[in-house]
């Protein structure tokens, strides 16, 4: 009986399959593989070094070569996994390259691609200036997209880009029938779009005036009968000579008759 545990932690970790070795992030890698170390209370350092070493590629393993001839005595899976982080990563001068010039949203959702850049930005993601991070994920989006949130805030930026290509990017087609939108659906796209717009001036909105709004509705004076300082009725003070209407009294109408 006092000789099962010993057998059935051995039996545990010879069915321990770790997954193939990750260059593309090698540091979520070896987040996997502690976590079945783990799971299967494997915590001899010999042994997460040889299950470590087994799940390398050839093409992996020459980057270490010289631990895997040598084994360190003492903190060998340390040791390794430290220099496969190291010798296999991206360098940073690579990443911030590859942020820069050749990071592209395809098919991927902004949310995605926001992680995606902060992934490549590493440990320089909570130092960055915040702005230029924002600059360059507005750059990666669509011309449509970029229009609303220009003027958004850092707050939900990610997401909101999500739901505006969810309402602005047509579906592929399955038949000639349905080859081009509706004017229903066009003018229901356009309108979810402007829907999103406003929400987005609203959230930048300074939250005095906001609430200044809330608290005097009954202050307000509608715009037909209101009329500026200059004597201007509200239409031609705001759209001045192109205006359509006129409220009376109003010096600009007054003035154009006198011309005439």
């Amino acid at each position: 009986m006092p000789d099962e545990e010993p057998v059935s932690s051995t039996v545990s970790a010879v069915a321990l399959k770790l997954p193939p070795f990750w260059p593309a992030d090698p540091q979520l890698w070896f987040v996997q593989v502690e976590s079945q170390f783990a799971t299967r209370r494997i915590t001899a350092d010999m042994t997460k070094f040889h299950h470590v070493v087994s799940s390398l590629s050839p093409t992996i393993a020459t980057e270490v070569r010289d631990l895997l001839l040598t084994p360190p005595a003492v903190d060998a899976y340390s040791t390794l996994k430290a220099q496969l982080i190291r010798r296999t990563s991206a360098s940073e001068e690579k990443r911030l390259q590859q942020l820069l010039t050749a990071e592209e949203l395809g098919d991927r959702t902004p949310t995605q691609l926001l992680r995606r850049m902060e992934q490549l930005l590493g440990d320089k993601a909570t130092t960055i200036d915040e702005s230029l991070l924002r600059e360059l994920f507005l750059q990666r989006l669509p011309s449509n997209v970029r229009m609303v949130l220009a003027s958004a805030g850092d707050i939900g930026l990610a997401e909101l880009a999500d739901k505006i290509m969810e309402v602005s990017t047509p579906a592929p087609n399955i038949s000639a029938a349905h080859t081009r939108s509706s004017p229903d659906e066009v003018r229901e796209l356009r309108a979810e779009v402007a829907r999103l717009a406003d929400l987005v001036a609203k959230l930048q909105a300074p939250r005095g005036r906001r609430a200044s709004r809330g608290r005097s509705p009954a202050r307000r004076q509608s715009r037909s009968s209101s009329r500026t300082d200059s004597g201007e009725c509200w239409y031609h003070q705001r759209f001045g000579a192109e205006a359509l209407k006129c409220k009376p009294p109003c010096t600009q109408a007054e003035n154009e008759k006198a011309e005439h």
